[in-house]
């Protein structure tokens, strides 16, 4: 894109983003580098964005519909953005694939989607593929057709957690976490009951939300047979789940819990929100000493510190439909689901 274009671009999504009323003000002064601009809108016009990725050098989302850009597609896309350009790169062919979850390694991109298109009912049992898990090398020539698919079934994936070699699906109408290598194969069945919804992985060490049961679950994927353990069941639905070395933090009910990972402290799981959160959070990220949340009904996007000290920020508010987010040292990125929108927002 030449450099005239760029600016223009660059200046009309600067203006939009502080005629929305966001939190915080932007420089004036440099439009063209989004770096000063503490909240931006990098990308404009999505078609229901939801979970979203990063990288070191680029964004990547997953869009619920088609949009004009895809023809006559019935399905999604998955999409990406390099961070220091404005083109947004559909990554896939047009398709009747509904992209659901992503997640990313050095060299691949992971997500599961839902059939569109699909009529039949959906039985696995009876050989019902609507429900899949796919797998696309970063470089491959886009947009590509020739996605591989790890595994279709029934039962989409929630949620999707990657070990070094293996990829996780935590699958609530199939009642089921699926294992699966990343150089494919066949596919196993970690778990089988209950309704898991959110996973993620350390080592051997897998664990999930199940919100219906309202529990939080660990197994050890090096033990024969492998044994699950509860190790947090509270009133509240546990929703998505991250983790660092020391501590699991998952979205409860209004509030941000917190529970050791070695079970220091014991096993009682702590409310990071004195008072609880406005609404329900939607979507939770973790970078360096903060956790990001945003909450959808409420339009806001709150960022809060892991140890609980202080007191959550809100740092952007009137926001629609915020949804999926994520975050590393270049910024904190979410979706708007409503007004289809990519933001970023980057501290002075």
């Amino acid at each position: 894109m030449g450099s005239s274009k760029r600016s223009s671009v660059a200046l009309a999504l600067a203006l939009a983003a502080l005629a929305t009323g966001l939190n915080g003000c932007a420089e004036i002064a440099g439009l063209e580098d989004r770096q000063v601009i503490p909240l931006l809108t990098i990308a404009d016009n999505q078609a229901q964005p939801r979970a979203i990725a990063l990288d070191e050098e680029a964004i990547y989302w997953l869009n619920g519909r088609s949009d004009g850009a895809q023809g006559s597609s019935v399905g999604g896309a998955l999409r990406r953005q390099i961070k220091d350009d404005w083109a947004v790169v559909d990554l896939l062919a047009p398709s009747s694939e509904v992209p659901g979850e992503i997640a990313l390694d050095a060299t691949h991109i992971y997500w599961s989607s839902t059939d569109a298109a699909f009529k039949r009912v959906c039985d696995s049992g009876m050989g019902g593929n609507r429900d899949k898990l796919w797998k696309l090398p970063k470089a491959a020539p886009v947009p590509s057709a020739g996605a591989e698919s790890l595994w279709a079934s029934c039962g989409a994936a929630t949620g999707i957690a990657l070990s070094a070699d293996d990829v996780y699906s935590a699958r609530p109408n199939a009642n089921r976490i699926t294992s699966m290598s990343k150089r494919g194969g066949t596919r196993r069945d970690l778990t089988l009951g209950g309704e898991p919804f959110s996973v993620a992985t350390a080592g051997s060490l897998v664990y999930w939300t199940d919100p219906k049961a309202g529990t939080l679950s660990v197994i050890d994927t090096s033990r024969d047979p492998v044994e699950k353990e509860e190790l947090s069941s509270d009133v509240e639905p546990p929703g998505q789940l991250v983790l660092d070395e020391a501590n699991l933090y998952w979205l409860g009910g209004n509030n941000v819990m917190r529970l050791s990972r070695s079970g220091a402290g014991g096993s009682v799981a702590m409310p990071l929100v004195d008072g609880g959160l406005p609404s329900p959070p939607t979507g939770i990220a973790m970078y360096g000493d903060y956790l990001y949340v945003t909450i959808k009904d409420a339009g806001s996007v709150y960022r809060l510190r892991k140890d609980g000290a202080d007191d959550p920020k809100v740092i952007a508010a009137n926001q629609e439909g915020p949804t999926g987010i994520a975050a590393d040292g270049t910024g904190v990125y979410w979706t708007n689901f409503i007004s289809g929108e990519i933001v970023r927002f980057k501290d002075e």
